[in-house]
């Protein structure tokens, strides 16, 4: 199992309208998401920065085929108007892995 985090953030006064679009998240989404081997997605808003912590058996699996997926490009265009990734991957487009320090 691969724990990746990331950081994000929300373009200005969106963080509210952020939040809303998540309380719907797509089943399509979730169920590629399942298919693709993650096991635990969670993400965490503080101000403007978004904080995303998976679970997943292999990452590498995980982004190719969320990046060839037609629902998951219909998915991040519903949100590219209020999200911003600083230091993103310019191969991928997903948002730089952050490096693990510590876990328990």
């Amino acid at each position: 199992m691969q724990y990746i985090g990331h950081v994000y953030k929300v373009r200005p006064g969106k963080a509210d309208e952020y939040v809303r679009r998540h309380k719907t998240v797509w089943p399509e989404i979730e169920a590629l998401l399942r298919k693709a081997g993650v096991r635990s997605y969670s993400i965490y808003l503080w101000g403007d920065t978004v904080f995303g912590h998976i679970a997943v058996e292999d990452y590498e699996r995980l982004v190719a085929e969320y990046n060839s997926d037609p629902i998951a490009e219909r998915w991040e265009q519903e949100l590219s108007d209020i999200l911003t990734f600083p230091n993103a991957d310019p191969e991928t487009g997903w948002p730089e892995q952050l490096t693990e320090v510590w876990s328990l």
